[in-house]
C-alpha cells in the first residue's frame, strides 16, 4: 500500500467523490461556507433555514443548526454516503443506531470484540432492558458467522480492526454475508476513518464514528457521526437522536471540521508511526508480542490485510510474564498513560484481560500519536526499562 498515494485503495476503487476531486481536496474544501475561510459557528438553537434533501426537510429539526448540518455534508461526501447526522459523542452515534433499528424481540449478531461501551450495552442493556437477542461470534471466521446467521437476524455489527483486541475483520465479505441472511450491516469504523476505509463502498448500509477520534483529532470536541444510504433509516436514527437529544453543540461541530481538514495528513502520520512502533516493540526483549497488520507476523488472511489504505495508528502489545503494563504506563514521561485515542499525543492503556473477548494478560493498547516517532521509541525503551 503506497500512504504517499492520494487515492485510497480498498479494491481500488474506495473514494467516489461528488466533486471528482481526490480525498485529501474534499477534506479540505468540503462543506464549506464560501464567503468565509472557516465555517461559521452558528450558536442559534432554531434554525429557519431550510432545505429538501433525499426527501426530508434540513433546517426545520432540532439538530443543531447550519454549522452542525455543514459536518454533516462534509462527513457525507467523505464517506460516499446520502446521509449524515452529526451526534453528541461516539456512544451517542452507537446507541441512536442501534436502538433506531432494532425492536424488542430483535437479534443481532456481534464480533466477540467492539468498543467497552458498546461490549456492556450490548451484554447487559439491550438484552436485559429491550428485549433484543445478542449472540457474540469471531467474524475471523466465516464459517463460524455464516452458522450463526442461519437464524433470522436484524442486524450483523462490527468493527473492522477491533477495540482493543486488534482483530483485523474481512469486511467485505461479512457485510455480503449479512446481506444474503437478509440482515442489515452497521460498521463502526472509528479506528481506520474514511481516509482509510469507507465500509458504506462495500455495501454496508450504516458507518458510524466516535468523531473524537481520528476526525476531530486533537482531543478536544466529544463527537459522533452517523451515515448512510437508505432514507428510511435515516429517519429511525434520527427519530433517536431527537427523543433521547444527542445533537450535537455547534461549536464541537466547528472543531471536528476543522479537524477533518487535516484528516488524510494525519492519518498518514498515525500509520507510519504506529508501523515503526510496532517494529521496534517486535525486536523489544520484554515484549511477548505485538498485534500491528503491517507487521510480517501479524494473522489475517491476504483479504482482509489489503482492504485498507493503511492500518492506522492503534496497535497492541503483550509483555513478557514478570512485566508489569502499569508500571510501564506510569514510567512515561512523553506519551500519556491516558484513555481515548486519535490524537496528536501517544496514548497508552494497559487493558485487562478478557479471554472471551480476546484479551489477553500484559496487554497494552497504544494509540501512536504524531510525535516523532524516535521520541515515542525512546520514551517506550525507558519505560520499559522500568517495567
Amino acid at each position: 500500500m503506497d500512504l504517499n498515494s492520494d487515492s485510497p485503495s480498498l479494491l481500488a476503487d474506495n473514494y467516489r467523490s461528488p466533486h471528482h476531486h481526490h480525498f485529501s481536496t474534499d477534506a479540505i474544501h468540503g462543506g464549506r461556507d464560501e464567503s468565509t475561510s472557516a465555517v461559521p459557528i452558528y450558536q442559534g438553537v432554531n434554525n429557519y433555514r431550510s432545505r429538501s434533501e433525499g426527501g426530508y426537510i434540513r433546517g426545520l429539526e432540532d439538530a443543531g443548526g447550519a454549522t452542525v448540518e455543514a459536518l454533516e455534508d462534509l462527513v457525507k461526501d467523505l464517506e460516499g454516503a446520502e446521509w449524515s447526522l452529526a451526534t453528541s459523542s461516539g456512544m451517542a452515534a452507537v446507541g441512536n443506531t442501534l436502538l433506531g433499528l432494532l425492536s424488542s424481540g430483535d437479534r443481532i449478531v456481534v464480533h466477540r470484540c467492539v468498543y467497552y461501551a458498546t461490549n456492556r450495552m450490548l451484554h447487559e442493556d439491550l438484552p436485559h432492558k429491550w428485549g433484543i437477542q445478542v449472540e457474540w461470534v469471531d467474524f475471523r471466521n466465516l464459517d463460524a458467522l455464516q452458522n450463526a446467521l442461519v437464524k433470522p437476524t436484524r442486524l450483523v455489527y462490527f468493527e473492522p480492526y477491533a477495540n482493543p483486541s486488534m482483530d483485523l475483520i474481512e469486511a467485505a465479505a461479512v457485510i455480503k454475508l449479512a446481506h444474503e441472511a437478509g440482515a442489515l450491516a452497521v460498521v463502526d469504523n472509528t479506528w481506520f476513518s474514511p481516509y482509510l476505509l469507507q465500509p458504506l463502498h462495500l455495501g454496508a448500509d450504516v458507518v458510524l464514528h466516535s468523531a473524537t477520534k481520528y476526525l476531530g483529532g486533537h482531543g478536544d470536541a466529544l463527537s459522533g457521526v452517523i451515515s448512510g444510504q437508505e432514507t428510511a433509516l435515516r429517519e429511525d436514527i434520527h427519530r433517536m437522536r431527537l427523543f433521547f437529544g444527542g445533537v450535537l453543540a455547534p461549536l464541537n461541530a466547528y472543531l471536528v471540521i476543522r479537524g477533518i481538514r487535516t484528516l488524510p495528513f494525519r492519518m498518514e502520520r498515525h500509520c507510519q508511526n504506529a508501523q515503526k512502533l510496532a517494529e521496534y516493540l517486535a525486536e523489544h526483549p520484554k515484549v511477548a508480542e505485538v498485534r500491528y497488520p503491517g507487521l510480517p507476523t501479524y494473522a489475517a488472511n491476504s483479504q482482509a490485510k489489503c482492504q485498507t489504505k493503511g492500518y492506522g495508528g492503534m496497535l497492541g502489545f503483550v509483555m513478557v510474564p514478570g512485566a508489569n503494563p502499569e508500571r510501564f504506563a506510569r514510567s512515561l514521561s512523553l506519551c500519556r498513560p491516558w484513555v481515548s485515542l486519535g490524537d496528536v499525543e501517544t496514548l497508552v492503556v494497559p487493558t485487562q484481560a478478557n479471554e472471551a473477548r480476546g484479551v489477553p494478560l500484559n496487554y497494552v493498547r497504544v494509540s501512536a500519536g504524531l510525535e516523532a516517532a524516535e521520541d515515542i521509541m525512546a520514551d517506550f525503551d525507558q519505560a520499559l526499562g522500568r517495567a
